[in-house]
């Protein structure tokens, strides 16, 4: 397994934390033995004068009470023995206290390996007859190896105090993998066995499970080898060669890979030319062969005889960056090559170079093919969301044409081989047959429940291997009988998967979601146990890739990749969360907001706000090929609607300020717009007025911007991020807008991904004096008043913000959620 650089702290901290260098982050969370005080004072040994402290309910809780009616005793306990800790690392520790009558002190202790107690430790304290909460920070002194906490009563004091909830945590904390995956990305069958692709991430690499399909059980798992200097995340792409290997593409170093069945070990063959990164789709041909499509030089290139070869020209399609879906026609040695952004679909002899178009004039505004199978003599292509059964006939000239039998909608990627005529395939979650000869569909009452990933047939039975909510599912049906079965395939790899978004939800704890397999990851802050390699909860299953996660009116908002679908969640309500709005099925294929039409289909919701009615906005980005994003207004109890708002760019940030909505744009359009850019176009800031519909730009006074990744309502205020300035203005008169250069602009020509959602910019109420941002792996802090800016902390791949309710931060790095403590100034 690599291990990416872990989050080296190179800049400007905190106040507190400069009194030492950062220590090393380490496993999770640190957690006080009976800190809630649940088992009584098990855990807290005594400290001072005898008694003075017991355990007691108090306000319908658990708690420690310090009862001290002796102005010359001092009474406390302290939690020994005190964990692990690190001289030169700073702690911060949180205690909640009802002093009942005089004053409540809390102390940080640190203490060497002997237990003698050391200098250096801090305190708090408190009064008041209600729940507060105290803070003590300090930085662990020389020679310390653990710290603890103390709650006390000193001389002099008289009174009594209940305490609970004594956390603590240091500087910086790896609370590590968040979210865990165990579905396959791709699948192929060789023998009486399934082959599934499970994808991992920077840090841990993929692997190959080898399933029986007749005892459903996994045999061998594989992991996937690369170098630290190409590495290998995960893969779409496996298929079987006519000798029996297994051949699996992968990303994001279009590497080629050869298993042979009953080995142990799995063979690197070498990136397959160019310097592209994706290999999306492989095909068997006759003598052992391979073809297959790249991403994103649109190349379709064959691996013969230890050799990779491009095939034909680069692109092999006009325009074409990605071939994302290939079918191999062994009789005619014919390879039929489904490409986007902007559709194209052609077949490519083998023998002769000739080329011919297929795709019906129909499509040619759709974005991508995929799923093309060759099969029953017929060929399936899916384009967009529509199956397209075709007939593919040599015409006079000696060029080819196809034939539309069917087009079928609402149809899974992946459909089966022919038998018996017969071509199966799931349509809205039912298992349907489509007759090859009379073009005809028929349903069954079946419901597989899984994406497939691929199909075979093992005697008379169709099997299909696939992904579910629930983990890697196979299923199989016997046609003549009408029996099945759909079943969980354990032990298949549990990998890691990425972070792709953050947030703090109405309960308080963070959620997190993942990237491409998606899942989502709830923790709870301060109270994570102690292995960062496992996830602290296990991973809630049922939504795709978050794109973004908005805390509103008491229910957690999801933004969901693909089709850019909005979910909400109530945090004491069961789990899956409730689809809201889709707005991929918004607008036209055909259109690109264009004067006087409307948005074309939405695809990556990067940007979520609400309004104080309850609507929520989302900000978006287009679907593939696309330059223009929307903003789309839904509210309960509406039908929701998605706007064009600036043509040729995308919404990916958002604000409620002033009675309006603030969206910040980016000149990037979607994957697949070439250039990336849209020449000649500055991101700006826009308002929309919920009462009227109307829709204002704000010209912003910085010279070309790229993307306004960040917006924030701040006192009033409306503030922003574009490139490394700051922006502020009075939502009352947006015209007038003041920036400030903070840092140097991205890299967008080498990072263009950092023009959708590279800042952050988020108030934290426990620091009324200062806005906390990210952009360009810096997390920092901005003076309101005087709009100085200290970096807190520079971590490579450092990404997301958000703030537990002790005004905490937290980031993440690849698989990784770290916590940033921050003292209250």
């Amino acid at each position: 397994m690599r291990r990416a650089l872990r989050g080296a702290v190179t800049a400007a901290v905190l106040a507190t934390l400069l009194a030492a260098p950062f220590a090393p982050a380490s496993a999770a969370d640190l957690r006080i033995a009976n800190g809630g005080f649940d088992s009584g004072l098990t855990g807290w040994s005594g400290s001072h004068s005898p008694g003075g402290v017991d355990a007691a309910v108090w306000d319908g809780r658990t708690t420690a009470r310090v009862t001290d009616a002796d102005p010359a005793a001092a009474y406390g306990r302290e939690s020994m023995p005190g964990l692990p800790a690190t001289a030169g690392t700073a702690y911060t520790l949180h205690a909640e206290v009802w002093a009942d009558s005089g004053t409540a002190h809390l102390y940080l202790r640190f203490r060497d390996s002997s237990g003698r107690l050391l200098t250096g430790g801090a305190n708090a304290s408190a009064t008041g007859r209600r729940w507060s909460r105290v803070t003590a920070s300090g930085v662990a002194p020389t020679g310390t190896a653990t710290v603890s906490a103390l709650i006390y009563s000193g001389v002099a004091d008289v009174g009594t105090a209940y305490w609970d909830e004594v956390l603590i945590t240091k500087n910086v904390t790896d609370l590590g993998v968040q979210i865990e995956s165990s579905v396959p990305n791709a699948t192929t069958f060789a023998g009486a066995s399934a082959y599934a692709v499970y994808t991992g991430t920077v840090d841990a690499n993929p692997q190959l499970a080898v399933i029986d399909v007749a005892t459903e059980q996994v045999t061998r798992k594989i992991t996937i080898p690369d170098s630290a200097a190409t590495p290998t995340v995960g893969g779409w792409a496996a298929a079987t060669a006519t000798d029996g290997s297994v051949y699996l593409g992968t990303y994001p170093n279009s590497k080629l890979y050869r298993y042979v069945p009953g080995q142990s070990t799995i063979t690197d063959l070498g990136r397959a030319e160019g310097g592209y990164s994706f290999i999306w789709d492989l095909e068997p041909g006759a003598g052992g062969k391979v073809y297959g499509g790249t991403y994103n030089d649109g190349r379709y290139f064959k691996y013969d005889n230890g050799a990779f070869t491009t095939i034909g020209t680069v692109p092999i399609a006009a325009g074409a960056q990605y071939v994302r879906s290939l079918a191999h026609d062994p009789a005619a040695n014919a390879t039929y090559l489904g490409t986007g952004t902007n559709a194209a679909l052609t077949r490519y002899d083998n023998v002769t170079g000739q080329t011919d178009s297929l795709l019906p004039a129909a499509y040619a505004h759709n974005s991508m093919v995929g799923g093309l199978t060759w099969t029953g003599g017929r060929l399936f292509a899916k384009v967009d969301g529509t199956l397209l059964v075709l007939r593919v006939t040599r015409d006079a000239d000696g060029s080819y044409s196809a034939t539309t039998d069917a087009a079928i909608e609402d149809v899974d990627l992946h459909h089966s081989p022919a038998r018996d005529g017969k071509v199966w395939l799931v349509k809205d979650g039912l298992l349907h047959s489509y007759d090859v000869a009379t073009a005809s569909l028929h349903a069954t009452s079946v419901r597989p429940g899984l994406s497939v990933t691929g199909y075979t047939w093992s005697g008379g039975t169709l099997v299909g291997l696939g992904a579910a909510t629930d983990g890697t599912r196979i299923f199989k049906y016997d046609p003549a009988s009408g029996s099945w079965s759909s079943r969980v395939v354990t032990g298949t790899p549990v990998l890691p998967a990425a972070i792709n978004a953050l947030g703090t939800g109405p309960d308080g704890r963070v959620y997190t979601g993942g990237y491409l397999t998606g899942g989502t990851g709830v923790y709870d802050p301060l109270r994570g146990d102690g292995d960062d390699g496992l996830p602290d909860t296990p991973t809630r299953t049922g939504l795709s890739q978050t794109d973004s996660l908005l805390a509103h009116d008491g229910l957690l908002y999801i933004g969901a990749y693909p089709s850019a679908k909005l979910y909400s969640h109530d945090p004491a309500r069961p789990w899956p969360p409730t689809l809201r709005y889709t707005a991929g099925e918004a607008g036209s294929r055909a259109d690109d907001c264009e004067p006087g039409k409307g948005p074309p289909p939405q695809d990556r919701p990067y940007a979520l706000a609400g309004g104080p009615d309850g609507t929520v906005y989302m900000g978006t980005v287009p679907k593939y090929g696309k330059r223009s994003g929307a903003l789309t207004v839904w509210k309960e109890g509406t039908a929701g609607r998605t706007l064009c708002v600036v043509p040729d760019q995308s919404v990916v940030s958002l604000a409620y300020a002033g009675g309006k909505v603030f969206g910040g744009t980016s000149t990037r359009g979607a994957l697949g717009v070439d250039p990336v850019y849209a020449p000649g176009a500055s991101a700006t800031l826009f308002s929309y007025d919920p009462a009227t519909g109307a829709v204002r730009r704000h010209p912003l006074p910085l010279t070309a911007p790229k993307a306004v990744t960040a917006l924030a309502e701040v006192d009033g205020e409306l503030w922003g991020l574009a490139g490394g300035s700051l922006f502020t203005l009075d939502p009352a008169r947006p015209e007038a807008i003041t920036a400030t250069r903070l840092f140097a602009d991205p890299d967008y020509a080498a990072r263009s991904s950092l023009a959708w959602r590279d800042g952050v910019l988020l108030s934290v109420a426990q620091d009324p004096g200062h806005v906390y941002g990210t952009a360009g792996d810096q997390i920092f802090k901005i003076d309101k008043s005087t709009r100085a800016v200290t970096v807190l902390l520079t971590a490579p791949g450092a990404e997301g913000l958000t703030a537990d309710g002790f005004g905490h931060l937290y980031y993440k790095i690849n698989e990784r959620l770290y916590r940033l403590a921050t003292p209250l100034p």
